[in-house]
């Protein structure tokens, strides 16, 4: 016997926004950089909550010192 299906249709697969990825590592910046690393490691393992977490850390990271 067939197992029941529990669901109306498949699941829908919602478009990400690209702007979640966004963030730029400042020249120079060595905390800049690590959070891109940090980033690149993240979503090759497919962890892409993490990729957005370290991407807002880019984004809000206030540069300091740099330049």
């Amino acid at each position: 016997m067939a197992e029941p299906r529990t669901y109306p249709s498949p699941p829908v697969e919602l478009p990400i926004d690209p702007w979640l990825l966004e963030g730029t590592a400042a020249p120079r910046c060595k905390v800049c950089a690590a959070l891109a690393h940090e980033r690149e490691e993240a979503l090759a393992h497919g962890d892409r909550s993490k990729a957005y977490e370290v991407s807002r850390e880019i984004r809000n990271h206030q540069h300091v010192g740099v330049g």
